[in-house]
C-alpha cells in the first residue's frame, strides 16, 4: 500500500504529528511520476491537449479506470463511500435489465439482440469506468487526508481550465478540427461511424442550425465529443473552480481563477446550451444558500449584486440578442426533445420493473410511422427514445425501479454532502479548512447532476468527472476538524495537514 498522511484523529495530546508523506504534499507536476498515488488521473488531466489531439482525450477515461482498478486490487483493504450500496444496487439493475434487451415494444424499430449488444456494452463500460473512479477517488483521498483531497481538488479545477480553454477555441475558431493519430489507425468504416468520430475526432465545435436560420451555429465543444458534453462537464466542475480560488494564495492567483470564471460567460453563452444556463443559474443560487447558512450575510449580498450587474452587461451586449433569439427561435429541438421524453415515458410504463436494457428508436417521425432513413436523409425518422437525458436513459434502460435506485444514489449522496461540514463562521479565529470547501464544492456538483441528468445523456468523460467529485467530497467530509494551533509548511504552501492560513500572504498559486 502507498504511504498516506498521518490520520489527525489519532494525533497524541500534544498535538504533534509526523509530516505526511512527500507524495501527498508535491504539486501536480509531481502527480505525474508513476508512483505518486494521483498518477492514474494526472496522467489524463494534467497534458489532456495532447491526448485530445491525439484523439485520446475520450477513450483515456476507460485507459485511466484500468489503472485505478489494478491499484484498488493491490490494496489490502478497501474503504467504501456512504451511498454506495445504492449505486451498485443500481448496477445490479443494469445486469438485470438486459434480460429485456430483446424486446421490441409498439411502434419502435425491430431490432435482435445482437444489433443491440455492441452499444450496449460500451454504455455498461462508461457504468464500470465511473464506479471504478468513485472507489478509486474515495480510496486515494481518505488514504492521504487533507493533502490528498487538495491536490485532487486542482486537478479538478485544471480540467475546467481545459474546458473553458476549449470552449474558447470553439468560440474563436468554431471550424478548428484535425484527424488525429488513433482516427487514422481505425478502419475506415469504424472512424467513419458517428459516435466513433465523436469520440476519436478533435474538433472545437459542433457545426449546428440551433437558431432555425439556415446557418450553422460554432457551439464549443473541445475536448469533449459533444457540445452538451461540454456544457455537462463544465457545469460540474465550476464549483471547483470556485473552491481554487478560495483556496488560492495570493493576489495574483485569486485573479487568474476569477479570470477563468469570467471566461466561462462568453462560451457558455454561444454554446446556445439552455440546459448549461439553468446549471449556471441553479450553482449561483446554491452558493448563496451555502453562504447564507454559514451566516456569511455580506458575500451572499455581493454575489447578489454582482449577478444582477453581470446580467444588466449582459443584457446590452451582443450576448443578450444571441439569448433572445435562442429562446425564439424556430428550431425544432423543443418538439423533438419534448415528445421523446413523454415517449420514454410510455415505454417505461411497457416494462416498468426491468425496462428494456438500453434505448430503442422509434419507427417513423413525429408525424408519421410511414417516415424513415433514406440516402438523401439519413437522420429522417428512426428517432432514439432515452438519449435526451440520464434520466430518459435509464427509465427507457432499467425501468421505473432502476431509475429510482438511480435517483436515490445521487439524493443520498447530495444530503450527506450538504448537511455536512459547515466549517468556521463569519469572525471565526484560526486557518480556513480546505475540507470545508471542498465538500460544499462537491455538495452543488451532486445537485448539479440531478439537473444536469434530465437534460444531458452521460458521456464517460462526464461520468467519471461527476463520480471522482463525489468521491472525493465524501472523502473530505469524513475528515476530522483541525486542532493543531501552528502546523509546519509543506513544499507545495500548503500546510502539513492541508490547510490554508487565512492570513496567509504566500504569492503562490493553487498549482
Amino acid at each position: 500500500m502507498p504511504e498516506t498522511a498521518a490520520d489527525p484523529s489519532s494525533r497524541p495530546p500534544g498535538g504533534t504529528t509526523e509530516v505526511p508523506a512527500p507524495r501527498y504534499v508535491r504539486g501536480l507536476p509531481a502527480a505525474l511520476r508513476p508512483r505518486d498515488p494521483l498518477f492514474p488521473l494526472a496522467v489524463l488531466v494534467v497534458p489532456l491537449p495532447l491526448w485530445w489531439v491525439l484523439g485520446l482525450a475520450n477513450l483515456g477515461w476507460f485507459a485511466i479506470s484500468g489503472v485505478m482498478l489494478l491499484a484498488l486490487v493491490r490494496r489490502r483493504s478497501l474503504p467504501l463511500p456512504k451511498g454506495l450500496g445504492w449505486w451498485m444496487l443500481f448496477c445490479l439493475w443494469l445486469v438485470l435489465s438486459l434480460l429485456a434487451l430483446g424486446v421490441n415494444p409498439e411502434d419502435t424499430r425491430v431490432q435482435s439482440v445482437g444489433d443491440r449488444l455492441v452499444p450496449v456494452a460500451f454504455r455498461f463500460a462508461e457504468y464500470a469506468a465511473a464506479t471504478i473512479c468513485l472507489l478509486w477517488a474515495y480510496a486515494t483521498a481518505v488514504d492521504g487526508g487533507r493533502p490528498a483531497v487538495v491536490r485532487m481538488a486542482r486537478l479538478f479545477a485544471l480540467m475546467l481550465a481545459w474546458t473553458v480553454g476549449g470552449g474558447v477555441l470553439g468560440v474563436v475558431a468554431p471550424t478548428f478540427e484535425l484527424t488525429s493519430p488513433v482516427e487514422m489507425l481505425l478502419p475506415r468504416s469504424l472512424a467513419s461511424a458517428g459516435y466513433v468520430s465523436a469520440l476519436v475526432h478533435p474538433a472545437a465545435a459542433q457545426i449546428q442550425d440551433v437558431l432555425g436560420s439556415g446557418e450553422g451555429n460554432g457551439r464549443p465543444s473541445a475536448p469533449y465529443p459533444y457540445t452538451n458534453s461540454w456544457g455537462n462537464a463544465l457545469g460540474l466542475l465550476l464549483p471547483w473552480g470556485v473552491a481554487a480560488a478560495t483556496l488560492a494564495r495570493g493576489r495574483w492567483a485569486r485573479l487568474g481563477w476569477a479570470a477563468l470564471l469570467v471566461a466561462v460567460v462568453p462560451a457558455a453563452v454561444l454554446s446556445l446550451n439552455r440546459g448549461l444556463w439553468v446549471g449556471l443559474a441553479l450553482a449561483v443560487g446554491l452558493a448563496l444558500v451555502l453562504l447564507v447558512r454559514r451566516g456569511h450575510v455580506l458575500p451572499a449580498a455581493a454575489t447578489v449584486l454582482a449577478g444582477v450587474v453581470a446580467l444588466g452587461v449582459l443584457a446590452v451586449s451582443p450576448l443578450g440578442s444571441v439569448v433572445t433569439e435562442r429562446q425564439s427561435g424556430d428550431a425544432p429541438s423543443n418538439d423533438i426533445r419534448g415528445w421523446s421524453m413523454m415517449r420514454a415515458v410510455e415505454l417505461a410504463e411497457g416494462s416498468p420493473v426491468l425496462g428494456y436494457g438500453g434505448t430503442r428508436a422509434q419507427m417513423g417521425s413525429l408525424q408519421s410511422i410511414a417516415i424513415g432513413p433514406t440516402a438523401d436523409c439519413p437522420n429522417c425518422g428512426s428517432l432514439p427514445i432515452g438519449t435526451n437525458g440520464q434520466v430518459w436513459f435509464a427509465l427507457t434502460g432499467q425501468g421505473f425501479v432502476g431509475l429510482g435506485l438511480w435517483v436515490v444514489f445521487h439524493l443520498v449522496v447530495a444530503w450527506l454532502l450538504w448537511r455536512g461540514r459547515r466549517g468556521p463562521g463569519p469572525g471565526s479565529p484560526g486557518r480556513r479548512d480546505p475540507a470545508d470547501v471542498i465538500v460544499q464544492a462537491a455538495a452543488v456538483t451532486a445537485v448539479m447532476s440531478l439537473w444536469f441528468a434530465l437534460v444531458y445523456d452521460r458521456t464517460v468523460a462526464t461520468g467519471c468527472l461527476e463520480m471522482l467529485t463525489l468521491g472525493v467530497g465524501l472523502a473530505a467530509l469524513g475528515l476530522p476538524p483541525l486542532d493543531r494551533p501552528s502546523p509546519e509548511s509543506t513544499t507545495d504552501g500548503t500546510t502539513t495537514d492541508g490547510t490554508t492560513p487565512l492570513a496567509s500572504t504566500t504569492p503562490e498559486a493553487v498549482r
